[in-house]
């Protein structure tokens, strides 16, 4: 999911719970370029508010950081505004940052990471993407247009490793 497509996703997420949840996830995905189980483990005391309408979180755990040393991660102000939304607009204080959403609309306390590739298709369908396109979309297709989308803009090998968590 390239910034292009990205933008198709996000032109389908509604104004309602699941809308802003959903352009939450995918703007925070692709930003970050985090796994699946680093979104999902996300808590709302992960984030830094800076002042400048930015914010950084902490990935306490990662898959290249077994020992829990931990990474601050820099979001963009797009980003930083969409978590800011979904946070104020569920009204959620405390716990994981991202959440499922039932068919009542009552908000679960976590998000399970074998839902983020249903919802990125589900938005995919909605965008009216090809078959073709929809089935090639999975739970890293956001770290992988992100990476691609680095390297046109002329990033290194290095600081695309680094922006993904890469060893």
């Amino acid at each position: 999911v390239t910034r292009t497509v990205l933008d198709l996703l996000i032109k389908t997420c509604s104004e309602d719970l699941r809308g802003l949840r959903n352009k939450a996830l995918l703007l925070l995905a692709y930003d970050s370029m985090r796994r699946r189980s680093e979104l999902v483990s996300l808590r709302l005391s992960d984030i830094d508010w800076l002042p400048n309408q930015t914010c950084s979180i902490l990935l306490r755990k990662s898959k290249t950081d077994q020992q829990g040393s931990g990474k601050w991660i820099h979001l963009t102000t797009e980003t930083t505004l969409a978590l800011n939304q979904w946070i104020s607009e569920s009204k959620i204080i405390d716990g994981h940052l991202l959440r499922a959403i039932n068919p009542s609309g009552e908000i679960a306390s976590s998000l399970c990471e074998s839902t983020i590739p249903r919802i990125y298709k589900s938005l995919a369908k909605r965008a009216h993407l090809s078959v073709e396109a929809i089935s090639g979309i999975s739970g890293h297709s956001m770290r992988v247009g992100g990476a691609q989308d680095l390297l046109s803009l002329g990033a290194s090998l290095p600081q695309i490793m680094a922006k993904g968590g890469w060893s």
